[in-house]
């Protein structure tokens, strides 16, 4: 996740409820292509954007970004087992260094048929802010000298972001290609502890993403359509914590996101023209992505977001695989 702007909600914009927003959620690194023969080989690449959203969430404050990727691959026959690490570039609430992504997993491949199982740690290094909501009146205040669950409940002065947002998924991603141009994948994400609210007083709670893949590819023109729809579920935020002193637990909205775009392909090099959208409200954005420009420090949290609304994004990716022949 990039600087994840976790931002609460006050009691007076949300109808009697303390509550945190979440950072905006974070995209899977970018899978590499299946190496063909036995043995150790490497993925490697770069890629730069115009924006980097992430199941309809920009974690870059609707600015580019740019990522380096590095992912080690060991296959014997249809099976590959690998381990890899991705760099963001991110402006998220926390003020994070940014995020760094470790991940690993096994891909089967049988035919026309593959599944990619595996888990992802969110890493957000160097976390510098953590943003409180002041009570019922809404006023933002960042760093308080009191970080307790008691002093939350007491005062209602509690956390709209986590002291380290870092986390982690789990993933199952299978595919299928119905046609030499025509192929189909799902994703499915889940993890018991969303953007780490668990920490810092708890309160913690799972989350679920699915979603489904088409793609087309005219021929060997190096031209293909593309698109994604996914829902992502959350759950609720729990009473009595150092995020919430209401009395009731705190439902995070669940929501619906898409893209769909046109991609050209030229030897290792990947240009890409995407559009993207989801049904989430300004004020729902405001509480999935804790947008800065939602609560202003020594200002009224205002409860709205434009980090979730309807984007053109552009991309650009260069990305190789590199085999040694380790009998020499």
């Amino acid at each position: 996740m990039k600087r994840m702007v976790l931002a609460v909600a006050s009691v007076a914009l949300m109808g009697g409820a303390a509550f945190a927003a979440d950072l905006p959620n974070k995209k899977e690194p970018a899978p590499a292509p299946a190496a063909s023969t036995d043995g150790l080989d490497f993925a490697f690449g770069v890629h730069v954007m115009s924006d980097y959203i992430s199941r309809g969430v920009t974690q870059s404050n609707h600015q580019p970004s740019a990522t380096v990727y590095f992912e080690p691959r060991y296959n014997i026959g249809d099976t590959q087992l690998y381990v890899g690490t991705q760099l963001w570039r991110t402006q998220l609430p926390t003020n994070p260094f940014g995020e760094v992504d470790l991940y690993g997993g096994v891909r089967q491949t049988w035919g026309k048929f593959a599944v990619d199982l595996g888990a992802i740690y969110y890493w957000y290094p160097s976390n510098r802010e953590q943003y409180w909501s002041q009570g019922a009146g809404g006023t933002t205040v960042m760093n308080p000298a009191t970080p307790t669950a008691a002093f939350c409940f007491d005062t209602g002065q509690c956390a709209t972001t986590a002291k380290d947002p870092s986390w982690f998924e789990l993933y199952l991603k299978p595919s299928y290609n119905i046609t030499d141009s025509l192929s189909v994948a799902a994703n499915l994400f889940w993890s018991p502890n969303w953007t780490n609210y668990s920490s810092g007083g708890g309160g913690g709670f799972s989350s679920t993403y699915v979603s489904f893949l088409p793609k087309y590819t005219f021929g060997d023109s190096g031209f293909s359509v593309s698109g994604e729809i996914g829902y992502q579920a959350l759950g609720k935020l729990r009473a009595g914590t150092i995020y919430n002193s209401g009395p009731a637990p705190f439902k995070y909205p669940s929501y619906w996101s898409w893209n769909a775009g046109v991609s050209y392909a030229w030897n290792n090099v990947t240009a890409d023209l995407r559009y993207y959208g989801s049904n989430l409200s300004s004020t729902q954005c405001y509480v999935v992505s804790s947008d800065p420009g939602g609560n202003v420090v020594g200002g009224v949290a205002t409860g709205r977001s434009n980090w979730c609304g309807q984007r053109i994004m552009a991309s650009l990716s260069v990305d190789f695989t590199y085999q040694k022949d380790w009998k020499k």
